[in-house]
């Protein structure tokens, strides 16, 4: 009778799995980074421009993070309630440009605007039907 011993180096096994892991969670982020790039909703391209990505990894985890920095980014994304603008000073008007001509006016009202949800949508397309994962906007 013969005996055979199998040793498994569980540091080296972590280590290709991780590396692995790091591999598919790239390839799947960049992807939907690229196509949340192609969704994203453009006035001016600012919004488009402020698209980051980034994988880490962290202990025995791999996260893929894509991250739209534009301040009203989350307001196109989710969409948001209607609102009224007023002068920060008691009295004072508020003062803007349309068409070439300054306007002034003691308030303004900003109707609701729809949710855009282009990178949840790209998630979706890239991983195919409802995502397994979460989705944090904002």
């Amino acid at each position: 009778m013969v005996a055979h011993v199998l040793k498994l180096d569980r540091a080296k096994l972590r280590g290709v799995g991780m590396r692995r892991a790091k591999s598919l969670v790239t390839r799947v982020t960049r992807r939907t980074f690229n196509r949340s790039q192609v969704l994203t909703p453009v006035d001016t391209g600012n919004l488009r421009a402020s698209g980051q990505m980034s994988v880490d990894v962290k202990a025995s985890t791999v996260v893929g993070t894509i991250v739209y920095t534009a301040e009203y980014a989350a307001a196109i994304h989710n969409g948001r309630r209607s609102l009224t603008i007023f002068p920060k000073n008691p009295g004072g008007k508020l003062r803007f440009t349309v068409g070439g001509k300054v306007v002034y006016a003691k308030w303004v009202h900003q109707p609701a605007r729809a949710p855009r949800p282009w990178l949840y949508e790209a998630l979706e397309q890239v991983a195919g039907g409802a995502p397994d994962f979460t989705v944090t906007i904002g």
